[in-house]
Parts: structure tokens; C-alpha cells; sequence
């Protein structure tokens, strides 16, 4: 036989099992699936509880005494840099190397703790009363960056410089997005 003869009564075959021999109808077999439906359709839905809250809401109460500690120390922070970038432009420090890597190393530990402390919580009209210090700190980190960019003419340390330059950014990005969350909820 050819293989298509082969297959064409194989398929007839198979299709002439599939004919139920009684003449039960068609749709008993799906008597006991309406059944069950039947039980889930009229089951009474359980009333949902109301989530609490309280570790959420006294998570940000944490988070803005956290920044309400943590602002003033991030001015003071860069305030302490910039000096030290002045000192480095007035040919005072002469390591400057060891100057812009420890600038470097304060600055992504600021960076860190301040995404620690804010990362994952809405603050959106929660900061109303650290807009003043949210806005000093963005006022030192803008003198902070523009200092680092005065160095630029005077060191040779590229790199090292781009760096500090890319972390004064990330901090005054972080603040920024502080500050316009404050004054969008004012």
C-alpha cells in the first residue's frame, strides 16, 4: 500500500472511534464539569480585610527623620569638599591625587546612604518641612560641581576628575528629585 492510502485509513479509523455507539447525547459528558461549576458559580466570595498600613506609613516617619539628620550632615559633607577642591586650585594641597580619591570616595558613600535612605519610598508630600535644607544642600553641590570643573584647567587627572564630577551630578540629581517632590506636593 502507498503510505497516503496508509494514513487516509488510519484517519478514518480514528474517526469513526470517535462516534459515540449509544444514542446518549452529545453533551452528558459535560453534566458533572456544570455541576462543579454550578457549586464554585453560587459560592459566596470571602469579604477582603483591609491591608494594614502602619509599618508602611511609619516607614516614611523613619525615612524623614532619617533625612531630617541626614541633610544637614550632607551640607556640611560638601561644604568640607569644596574646600578641599579650593585648597587643591590654590596649589595649597599638593597631593592631589590623594585629594580628588578621597572626594571621590565621600562623595559615592553620600550618594550611597542618601539612595539607601530615600530608595524605594514615595515621599511625595511628606517633605514639606525640609525644603529649606534640601535646597541648601543643592546650593553646596552646585558650587561643589562648579569648583571641580575650575580644577579641570589647572590638575591633570582626567579620569579621576570625570569621576568626581559624575558623582557631584548623581547627588545634585538625587536632591533635585528631592526638592521637586517637596515643592509638586506644596
Amino acid at each position: 500500500m502507498r503510505p497516503a492510502a496508509v494514513l487516509a485509513s488510519l484517519l478514518l479509523a480514528v474517526y469513526a472511534s470517535a462516534i459515540p455507539l449509544n444514542n446518549a447525547k452529545l453533551s452528558s459528558a459535560l453534566e458533572a464539569v456544570k455541576r462543579d461549576i454550578a457549586t464554585v458559580e453560587t459560592m459566596v466570595v470571602d469579604k477582603r480585610q483591609l491591608l494594614d498600613l502602619s509599618s508602611v506609613t511609619g516607614l516614611v516617619d523613619e525615612v524623614l527623620s532619617t533625612l531630617t539628620g541626614l541633610l544637614p550632615t550632607i551640607i556640611s559633607t560638601v561644604s568640607g569638599l569644596d574646600a578641599s577642591v579650593n585648597s587643591i586650585v590654590s596649589g595649597v594641597e599638593s597631593d592631589v591625587d590623594g585629594a580628588l580619591n578621597t572626594i571621590k570616595s565621600t562623595l559615592q558613600s553620600t550618594v550611597d546612604e542618601l539612595n539607601g535612605v530615600i530608595s524605594g519610598v514615595d515621599l511625595t508630600g511628606t517633605l514639606d518641612g525640609l525644603v529649606g535644607d534640601v535646597n541648601a544642600a543643592i546650593s553646596e553641590v552646585q558650587t561643589l560641581l562648579t569648583d571641580v570643573e575650575g580644577i579641570a584647567s589647572s590638575v591633570d587627572v582626567d579620569g579621576l576628575l570625570s569621576e568626581v564630577t559624575s558623582l557631584a551630578q548623581q547627588l545634585l540629581n538625587i536632591l533635585t528629585g528631592l526638592a521637586s517632590t517637596a515643592t509638586s506636593s506644596v
